[in-house]
């Protein structure tokens, strides 16, 4: 006879076999963490409900304060039609990023953060959840947070109010038709640099005016520069994610969201201008000096590139590694555009087949006899 084993409780040989067997929702594969920062002042909080205006958008505290920004897109080669478990198209082969290789499962932060049954040591924020937060946090006359919910409270409150429901269909992010434009143009080879068009002092006013509304349609968060070959695989991993994007600049590298603030109008316009509910950020932003503008609305802003996945394998050429794996030598930004452009020339170029070389189409073949009766 067997032995009954208590529910909840497993053998040894049942606890050996793999946690992410058992994982219906792979939450490490449906949620990018993107940043990690934490509210003390008025502003802080402003910024933490300005995010969770964005779409997929999705915030978390820990019991220490720190609060985390999530990326809630399932990652583009992750198989999510089986209901009874999700997996990885590109296992096992050399696309698979290493962070996902060595990953221990026996040890799964996102199973017992973001998983069904979340532990209480992580609380997940959707708006709901802040603005209960919100209303009960305490600033003194400068506007730093002086007392806040404690962490039962908190606890007690998610535990009483559910996550809003995420979307059933998974929309494709928005199109950006400039980072398009962007690869059209270099398709016949490198791009020429061209000189900004200058402006008088009064053409900085209305700024907004016709604008393609790229700070509402963008979320950028901080991210150094890769000193390691584990930095570079990370940056990997982020880009499976639709929607994701790097930034580069000699100064620093980002993440880059595209997704699209959900108060923003189908004219280009902010939907709640002028109303209490408008972030600060927002209130209080200079458009004469906006940087969207630049790095989002031109195809090559100077001293700014952007990369995608498919990109970020041919950047990956130009940068060097000692044994230990560290980077030696990391091109400036003009050269690793320069060489993503010269490879993509080449790419587009071994695609084109002359008309007269293409092959004729292999014959039809027999119809088969049908089935003696």
């Amino acid at each position: 006879m067997d032995t009954l084993v208590p529910l909840g409780r497993l053998s040894l040989a049942q606890a050996k076999a793999t946690p992410c067997f058992s994982c219906a929702s792979s939450p490490c594969c449906t949620h990018l963490p993107l940043h990690r920062f934490h509210v003390r002042t008025l502003v802080d909080l402003d910024h933490a409900s300005y995010l969770l205006n964005f779409d997929r958008i999705e915030l978390g505290i820990a019991p220490t304060g720190e609060w985390s920004v999530f990326y809630a897109y399932p990652c583009r080669f992750l198989d999510t039609r089986d209901p009874k478990g999700y997996l990885c198209t590109i296992h096992n082969t050399d696309l698979q990023p290493q962070i996902c290789v060595h990953y221990n499962p026996y040890t799964c932060w996102y199973r017992k953060a973001l998983g069904p049954d979340p532990a209480a040591e992580f609380l997940r924020i959707d708006r709901q959840r802040l603005a209960w937060i919100a209303e009960r946090v305490q600033f003194d006359d400068n506007r730093v947070i002086v007392s806040v919910p404690s962490w039962a409270e908190m606890s007690a409150m998610c535990a009483a109010t559910p996550l809003a429901a995420e979307p059933v269909a998974q929309a494709a992010p928005p199109p950006d038709p400039v980072f398009e434009q962007w690869l059209a143009e270099t398709a016949g080879g490198p791009s020429v640099a061209k000189p900004a068009a200058l402006r008088v002092y009064q053409e900085f006013l209305g700024q907004c005016s016709g604008c393609e509304a790229h700070c509402c349609k963008t979320l950028i968060f901080p991210h150094g520069r890769p000193v390691t070959r584990s930095n570079v695989d990370y940056l990997q991993f982020a880009l499976g994610f639709p929607g994701v994007e790097v930034g580069i600049s000699d100064g620093e590298w980002q993440l880059i969201v595209k997704t699209t603030c959900r108060h923003l109008t189908a004219d280009n316009r902010c939907g709640v201008f002028g109303q209490p509910e408008r972030p600060t950020l927002c209130r209080y932003y200079d458009a004469s000096s906006c940087h969207y503008v630049v790095q989002f609305g031109q195809t090559t802003p100077p001293g700014f590139l952007r990369v995608q996945l498919e990109q970020l394998y041919w950047l990956t050429e130009t940068v060097q590694f000692a044994p230990d794996a560290t980077i030696v030598a990391l091109p400036s930004t003009d050269e690793l555009r320069a060489h993503i452009e010269r490879r993509w020339s080449e790419t587009v170029a071994s695609q084109v087949v002359a008309p007269e070389s293409t092959p004729e189409p292999p014959p039809a073949p027999e119809p088969e006899p049908p089935p003696a009766p």
